[in-house]
């Protein structure tokens, strides 16, 4: 009898254990909600932790017992970006075309950054603020995005699609670079969506040109040429201007 008791006791401590998480992982969502509505309303300058507590319903205390600083709140929010944007992904495991592929995967990152603006442009420049004051950035840098180019460039080498004696991981980060530098402009307001896709592709391409082998220059070569004609076009639509 003794033993069945204990048995309820630890259901029941069970039970009520995981209450408890999906309590805080409620309030933990409500958080980050909170502050995807009050970037979208008023970018970075709007994500005190007293407008966050006002928007979730709880308390400034709350905030701090479930998430921390303001700080580690952006960067669990861009966390949670990233693996909702990396879950729309074009998935392949054995690309037909490993370069094709790397110009799907950014041409895709760039077009769902544009899609969902109001939350990446002040996240973009949260992570710039950082960089520029010298404090570490609230938002992971480009380190996963880079490893996901680099299994494809690992690929694409392993078929005989590049000649380098590069590392995957170096040239990953040759054209994240270029494509980070898009973003920062495109954040900042300078560019519009058309030319930061553009931008991110034409370096993405330039990587590949003094990559590939002969016989596939030329495809790259007229690529690049496509792109610098949108390029040249002026770099604000009229939507932007406006």
């Amino acid at each position: 009898m003794s033993q069945l008791h204990s048995d309820r006791s630890s259901d029941q401590s069970a039970s009520a254990a995981g209450l408890r998480e999906r309590n805080v992982e409620v309030r933990r969502q409500q958080i980050l909600q909170a502050a995807r509505v009050l970037l979208s309303r008023g970018g970075l300058g709007a994500l005190s932790m007293r407008k966050l507590a006002e928007e979730a319903s709880l308390s400034v205390n709350t905030l701090y017992n479930l998430w921390g600083t303001r700080e580690e709140i952006l960067k669990a929010l861009t966390l949670d970006a990233r693996d909702r944007m990396e879950a729309t992904l074009p998935k392949d495991a054995s690309p037909d075309d490993p370069l094709d592929y790397c110009r799907s995967l950014v041409r895709h990152s760039v077009r769902e950054m544009s899609r969902q603006s109001e939350l990446f442009r002040p996240m973009i420049l949260a992570w710039l603020e950082g960089e520029i004051a010298g404090h570490p950035s609230p938002v992971e840098p480009m380190a996963h995005s880079i490893g996901i180019l680099s299994e494809v460039i690992r690929t694409a080498r392993t078929r005989g699609f590049l000649e380098s004696t590069l590392s995957p991981e170096q040239v990953a980060w040759q054209i994240q670079h270029g494509a980070q530098f898009a973003q920062v402009q495109w954040a900042l307001g300078r560019i519009d969506d058309a030319h930061f896709e553009a931008r991110a592709l034409y370096g993405l391409n330039l990587a590949f040109l003094g990559l590939v082998k002969d016989e596939r220059r030329p495809e790259i070569q007229a690529k690049l040429k496509g792109l610098e004609r949108k390029l040249r076009m002026s770099p604000m639509s009229e939507e932007g201007t406006s």
